[in-house]
């Protein structure tokens, strides 16, 4: 411990030796994989280098530049997805764009980083020292995606965590849309047009944003409509079609279908023109999140307009705001959704 100006204790940072102690090897080999010079460095090192390296929250030093204007000007983006061809999700496309047009503004660059999972966050951890601070997308699991808000806490950088809520963390603020309250408009509009059995077909891969939604259903629904779940492939448009008209089989045809996001709603219409049903006459069928693609649906999806652009801003300003002073000026930010009413819905 050492004191400040003001004589308050403060904690030291993890250093380079500290690192190279804890693992057990020479702070040259810890520099090796830090700069990713591993050619020389047994695979068994570099995974104990990593583990020491978020095990004590060490943050390399920054370059010359760093340290005479206390700034890099770049924000990094970590996205935490299993499929590499993360930015093919609208979703994230949004949201990306919105923080980058938004750091744009202020003389800031945007660093985007996918990763499939853990091991991967750990590398990315290891070179962080050239962002000023970090936002993230993380899917899987809560307790995942606990452990990589954890794991990203560790560079005392500030982080917005988007779409998701980790209360208890140290320097941290969320961005996210009212999943919730645009699921119960949905299914307030079915069950007032007659939904009395309503499936909630979710992507197999866990989005906490899809977690809110499905509650939001089921709080909507309660005593009112019995509501199921069932999972399909999001990445793959026919597959998710087929396993739409699965449920069909195992379960009946229900009256309504509210699908996680668009993608999978279109999927539910299509599996109800394969059987000969029409929509919403016979399966009235909604999406979520209303990006352009859904003029495509035909008939035209309803859904609920997402802020997944103004939600890039919102992060892209939070943090801003954070590297110029001390602290978020809140811990949550919480944007509004609206119904995007389409065709897919009967009248009352």
């Amino acid at each position: 411990m050492k004191a400040d100006r003001t004589g308050k204790a403060r904690l030291r940072l993890p250093t380079l030796r500290d690192v190279a102690e804890d693992a057990g090897v020479s702070m040259m080999t810890v520099s090796n994989v830090i700069n990713a010079r591993t050619a020389r460095v047994s695979e068994e090192t570099r995974v104990r280098i990593l583990a020491s390296i978020e095990k004590l929250g060490y943050r390399p030093q920054r370059s010359a530049r760093g340290l005479r204007m206390q700034r890099e000007y770049a924000i990094g983006l970590t996205i935490v997805r299993p499929d590499r061809r993360f930015l093919d999700d609208p979703y994230l496309t949004e949201v990306a764009a919105g923080m980058s047009n938004g750091l744009t503004d202020a003389g800031y660059g945007l660093m985007i980083n996918g990763v499939p999972d853990i091991a991967g966050l750990r590398t990315i951890v290891a070179h962080a020292s050239n962002v000023d601070a970090q936002a993230v997308i993380a899917s899987g699991p809560r307790p995942l995606r606990e452990e990589i808000y954890r794991m990203l806490e560790k560079l005392h950088q500030p982080l917005a965590i988007i779409q998701d809520d980790m209360p208890g963390l140290s320097d941290t603020c969320s961005f996210l849309q009212d999943d919730a309250d645009g699921a119960r408009m949905l299914t307030e509009a079915l069950i007032a047009a007659g939904a009395r059995r309503i499936v909630f077909a979710a992507p197999d891969h866990v989005w906490p944003a899809v977690e809110r939604r499905e509650a939001g259903v089921r709080a909507a629904a309660r005593r009112r409509a019995r509501v199921t779940r069932i999972k399909c492939n999001e990445a793959d448009f026919q597959v998710s079609i087929a396993d739409i008209s699965a449920a069909f089989d195992r379960n009946g045809v229900p009256d309504a279908v509210v699908g996680a996001n668009d993608q999978i709603g279109i999927a539910a219409i299509h599996a109800a023109r394969q059987r000969g049903l029409a929509v919403p006459k016979d399966l009235m069928v909604t999406g979520f999140n209303a990006f352009p693609f859904r003029q495509f649906s035909d008939p035209l999806i309803t859904s609920v307009g997402s802020p997944a652009y103004a939600i890039g801003e919102a992060a892209a300003r939070g943090l801003l705001s954070r590297i110029g002073s001390d602290r978020f000026a809140t811990a949550r930010q919480v944007l509004p959704v609206t119904l995007a009413v389409g065709a897919t819905v009967r009248s009352n």
